[in-house]
């Protein structure tokens, strides 16, 4: 009876839709015998290693092995204790191996470990490259909010016969992880990777860190505990700086600092980066740009400083020019704001932004060759910190006008020690 048992187990699991385990309560009524027998020779496989069963109280549902195996004698202990309409079994790979033909997933490399009862839940590592492909074809909607994000086709090109079907494919999550330099890597479950057509598992497959690499903690509690993460991202900070911040002009009787905020749909872009190459860190400080001294509303300094200037040129005629909007800034903070101890902290608060201004404009005059480099990230993080401070200054600045401090909170998580750098 223990391998008539053994093979019902291997072929429901093998002839099931979703390598499902079978609820072991069935086995009883199938074989026409008392659930103690067959507790004692589920007991006896799991020893041998021909099984392993998922509890409910372990991974939520046990008819999908959503987590690694818990040690043999934790099993055993749980067969003993727990109700067996909440336990499935599941043949171990060695069983699977030994009676299935596993040909038909040559070209499916994470099904096929799925199929081997690997759980649905293993996190797989890749380079960020693997991205790439679907970040800058517009055919695929990219969503990416810092530590996770989701790939699919968009509805137009999903209907679409000009899009191949091995192309129409949907990953419906994907993370950050890192490697044993905590660099960033990209991490998938087998679960959501074994839905990708075969030709783009093999895609991903060419990609994978075969070395130790970890989940971020924030999208490890999220996806497999489901818990809220702990930590807010600094790019998101940036972004609810910027909106704090026309809060605080208007409650001052001001028109918005910033012409436009960001915190409902972000610009395309504005994420870690993905690839780390010369031409993305390029065209993220051209981003970072817009998004500061090109956004700043000139109206805000209205009444305040002069907007225009008169300007007498060498043949004696007289030139209206119009200060940038940096310019602007650090004047109206010059003239306008002192710290306690009257010192001007205008020109301190502005650096930042003169730098990442000054670097747009060196590849807008001079050709350069891309190159690849692990640098870029971390110098990238660096730039938009630096950002991220300037305007937490001007967030401050505004708030200690009369007007406001008693009549603004900001919320509680950006003024905390949980912004990180995913």
């Amino acid at each position: 009876m223990k391998e008539d048992i053994l093979n019902r187990i291997l072929d429901f699991f093998a002839r099931s839709s979703d390598f499902n385990g079978i609820l072991v309560l069935d086995l009883s009524a199938e074989f026409g015998v008392p659930w103690s027998e067959i507790r004692e020779i589920l007991s006896q496989l799991i020893q041998e290693n021909r099984i392993s069963l998922a509890f409910a109280s372990h991974s939520l549902n046990p008819h999908i092995k959503r987590l690694p195996d818990l040690p043999v004698d934790k099993q055993m202990a749980k067969l003993l204790e727990e109700e067996p309409y909440t336990i499935c079994a599941y043949p171990t790979s060695d069983v699977i191996r030994a009676a299935v033909d596993l040909s038909v997933y040559d070209a499916q490399p994470f099904a096929q470990r799925l199929a081997l009862a690997e759980p649905q839940l293993t996190p797989v590592f890749f380079g960020l490259e693997v991205l790439d492909r679907y970040y800058r074809d517009p055919r695929y909607y990219f969503e990416f909010s810092d530590f996770t994000g989701s790939i699919g086709v968009t509805t137009e090109h999903y209907d679409s016969q000009d899009v191949a079907e091995r192309d129409k494919v949907l990953l419906q999550t994907f993370g950050i992880g890192y490697d044993s330099g905590r660099n960033r890597v990209v991490v998938a479950f087998l679960r959501y990777l074994a839905n990708l057509s075969p030709e783009h598992q093999l895609i991903w497959s060419a990609y994978v860190v075969h070395g130790e690499c970890s989940m971020n903690s924030d999208y490890e509690r999220a996806t497999i505990y489901g818990y809220w993460p702990e930590y807010y991202s600094a790019y998101q900070a940036f972004l609810t700086e910027q909106t704090e911040i026309n809060k605080l002009a208007h409650l001052i009787g001001k028109p918005s600092l910033f012409r436009e905020t960001f915190e409902e749909q972000r610009p395309k872009g504005f994420i870690p980066m993905l690839r780390p190459t010369r031409k993305n860190f390029d065209e993220f400080i051209h981003l970072l740009d817009k998004m500061l001294s090109e956004n700043i509303n000139r109206d805000f300094f209205e009444d305040d400083i002069p907007l225009e200037r008169q300007v007498e040129r060498d043949d004696g005629a007289v030139e209206i020019q119009r200060p940038g909007t940096l310019r602007l800034l650090e004047e109206w903070l010059s003239t306008k704001y002192r710290t306690a101890d009257g010192k001007d902290v205008s020109g301190e608060v502005i650096a930042p932004l003169k730098q990442i201004r000054k670097l747009r404009q060196k590849p807008a005059h001079k050709l350069q060759e891309d190159e690849y480099d692990l640098a870029y990230p971390q110098r990238q993080d660096e730039i938009l910190g630096e950002a991220c401070r300037t305007l937490t200054k001007v967030r401050y600045i505004l708030w200690s006008h009369p007007r406001a401090r008693e009549r603004y909170s900001p919320p509680t998580w950006l003024d905390g020690d949980k912004i990180v750098f995913y």
